[in-house]
């Protein structure tokens, strides 16, 4: 999964422009928070095909970008990070969100490519009309 064209190393990519306003406290007591950038239409249906763009960041420095999905089909509520599943659950079509995962929500203990174990993540979400 690669994280666009940038021709520098991913450990020297720069602070993504994505936020959370919730404390790492607060993350971790709820799991996962969503923040909408530009709103949607139509609620989504749990268990219908659709198709969505993301980006994935760790949350701490040195915030790089680990993943990335283009016009991706998938499930509502299935076969993502929990916290992913959640978030775009309540998702609208058209809505364009900042989807952050606590660790338990995320990957949790387990590595992944790019991802330590126990790292929150940040996604921008963009859900196709």
């Amino acid at each position: 999964m690669g994280c666009g064209a940038s021709s520098e190393p991913a450990s020297k990519e720069k602070a993504p422009p994505l936020t959370c306003t919730l404390s790492k406290e607060e993350l971790a007591e709820k799991g996962w928070h969503k923040e909408i950038l530009e709103p949607g239409t139509i609620p989504l249906k749990k268990g219908s095909k659709i198709i969505v763009n993301f980006k994935g960041y760790l949350r701490d420095p040195p915030y790089t970008c680990f993943g990335e999905g283009t016009d991706k089909q998938i499930t509502v509520g299935k076969g993502l990070v929990k916290g992913m599943n959640k978030g775009i659950a309540e998702m609208k079509s058209g809505e364009t969100a900042i989807i952050a995962c606590s660790a338990a929500y995320g990957y949790g203990e387990k590595s992944m490519p790019g991802v330590p174990a126990d790292s929150e993540l940040l996604f921008k979400v963009t859900v196709h009309e």
